[in-house]
């Protein structure tokens, strides 16, 4: 299910009269429109002194299991930057600092039943202090290092953390 057919009433006038378009729908009591629009999502690529990709192993859906680098959503007040710094924090325990923007990927995934679009934001990011690395369980089961001769693209689970890592290959 589309995140806009989640909605069964009006959050304004509290009715169910939506008139659907493409990527909108509109309530065709008060007129309120709820847009279809992605979720900002950041990614790090951090590499190790030795030229080795940091990646993680998901612990949850969606894509459970696999490969995945770290990052995740940007919270209200933050920048995409600050974003990926914090989430590295929670997940690894360990310093970042993003440097370069990459490039960015929409994504598309179902969280609890209900489609979600995010769109990734590719930073590279800078090793600034991993002396107190543990892994956050809750959100990964493992990471390792990776060399670009040890990478399955196969391995990664979700389609834009796919093709971000063909891109980082092909540089």
């Amino acid at each position: 299910m589309d995140i806009i057919e989640a909605y069964k009433f009006c959050p304004i006038c509290g009715q169910a009269n939506w008139q659907k378009e493409q990527h909108s729908m509109q309530c065709q009591n008060c007129g309120y429109k709820i847009y279809l629009n992605p979720c900002i999502g950041g990614v790090a690529v951090i590499l190790d002194e030795q030229g080795r990709l940091l990646v993680v192993r998901r612990s949850k859906d969606p894509a459970k299991g696999t490969w995945h680098l770290p990052g995740g959503f940007v919270e209200v007040g933050e920048t995409i930057e600050q974003a990926i710094e914090r989430e590295v924090q929670e997940e690894l325990n360990i310093k970042v600092r993003a440097e370069e923007y990459l490039f960015s990927i929409p994504n598309r995934y179902q969280y609890k039943g209900i489609e979600r679009y995010p769109l990734d934001f590719f930073f590279r990011c800078k090793i600034v202090d991993m002396t107190e690395l543990n892994i956050d369980l809750s959100e990964n089961t493992d990471y390792a290092f990776l060399s670009p001769a040890e990478i399955n693209i196969e391995e990664f689970g979700l389609p834009s953390i796919r093709e971000g890592i063909r891109r980082y290959l092909k540089k």
